[in-house]
Parts: structure tokens; C-alpha cells; sequence
């Protein structure tokens, strides 16, 4: 990675810097989320104690009166999410410090392009565990345009993304396919006005 990109990606270790960096190079992403959010909860079980895996600096869970668990590798991350009496807990998600069968409902959303395949499957592996029989695990993550010439922003966006795993449809596809062993409920959306797309697939834990 170049010098000038690692000193980028280092200033959105800044929560404010952050949420700035999203807005300018993803406009519309606040409400698009805020959409895939709203349509899995519609579609899952009551959300019951609920972990947020690579949460970043607070929640999108948050805006629907949920008050889950944060873990983040970010000390200021943690820092922030945890400003307003919520527990977060600083650690990687691919050695989750919880107890088998600990929480209703697991989610991650936009950490696993940021990790390699063997870190990705093996953090898939633990929300699983953690997961009680009966909980859901839920998984929002980027993948690339299909088409990288008719939507040459959002791939270019993509390309430079500060995750360096970015993946298309099928290989993410593939790889929860084997980290998850349940049946899986799979949906590709559109989040943002310049064409950036997500992959959201949620399972539940069998009894």
C-alpha cells in the first residue's frame, strides 16, 4: 500500500472524519442503509441481546431502539460507541470474547471486505458460535458492480476502498456459504446515489 493511502486511511480512524469521508464518497447511504436495516428487522425474529461485529464508532442498530454489544479492533472506536453508557469492547472479531451461545442476534456490517478470506470465514465461524440455537446471524457487506463500465464509480470508489477485500457477489457468496451451514436468505441491494451496491444475507440457527 502507497504512503499516501495508508496516511488516507489513517484519518478515518477519526470517528468525525469518519462519518464525513461516508457522506462525501457514498451520498445517500444514510437513508440506503437505514433502508436494509429496517427491511431485515421487518423479516427476523425479536433481536432479543444483540452483538454488533466491527461496529465502528456506534451503531446502525441504534436508530431502531436496539442496544447491542459493540466490539471493534478500534480503541476510538470503542471509545465513542461507549460515550453513551453502551457496552463496547475493544477486540478482533475473528476470536469473538464471548460465550458459545451468548446472544440472540449477531450482526456484522461492512467488516468483512476489510478482511482476508481465512479471517472472514473464521469471523463468520465465531458470530455462528456465539449465536444461541434459534438466534439469527445477519451479514451486510460490500461487493463489486457487476458491471465495472456501467457503474464506474461506484467500481472505482470500490477499488480504493480502505478494505482491500472487496468482493463480487459470487465469491461472498461462496464464502458464507461454507462458513454458515443453514439455510441462508440472501438479498442484493443498491444503497447509494452514485451505485454502490450491498450483499445481505441473514440465517437462523437451527434448535
Amino acid at each position: 500500500m502507497g504512503e499516501w493511502r495508508r496516511s488516507l486511511y489513517g484519518l478515518l480512524d477519526h470517528p468525525a472524519l469518519y462519518r464525513a469521508t461516508r457522506l462525501l464518497l457514498a451520498p445517500g447511504a444514510e437513508s440506503g442503509i437505514g433502508r436494509v436495516v429496517e427491511d431485515l428487522l421487518r423479516e427476523l425474529p425479536a433481536p432479543g441481546r444483540t452483538l454488533d461485529v466491527g461496529c465502528g464508532p456506534w451503531s446502525w442498530l441504534f436508530s431502531w431502539g436496539l442496544n447491542p454489544v459493540g466490539i471493534d479492533c478500534s480503541s476510538r472506536y470503542m471509545s465513542e460507541f461507549a460515550q453513551s453508557g453502551r457496552r463496547a469492547v475493544v477486540g478482533s472479531a475473528d476470536v469473538l470474547p464471548f460465550s458459545s451461545r451468548s446472544f440472540d442476534s449477531v450482526w456484522s456490517m461492512g467488516l468483512l471486505h476489510h478482511l482476508p478470506p481465512s479471517a472472514a470465514a473464521q469471523t463468520v465461524a465465531e458470530m455462528v458460535r456465539v449465536c444461541r440455537p434459534g438466534g439469527v446471524v445477519v451479514l451486510v457487506d460490500a461487493v463489486l458492480p457487476v458491471s465495472g463500465w456501467r457503474r464506474p464509480l461506484a467500481y472505482l470508489l470500490r477499488r480504493l476502498d480502505r478494505g482491500r477485500f472487496v468482493r463480487r457477489e459470487e465469491q461472498l457468496r461462496s464464502m458464507l456459504a461454507a462458513a454458515i451451514p443453514f439455510e441462508k436468505k440472501w438479498r442484493r441491494v443498491t444503497f447509494s446515489l452514485n451505485g454502490m451496491e450491498l450483499l445481505t444475507c441473514w440465517s437462523q440457527i437451527p434448535r
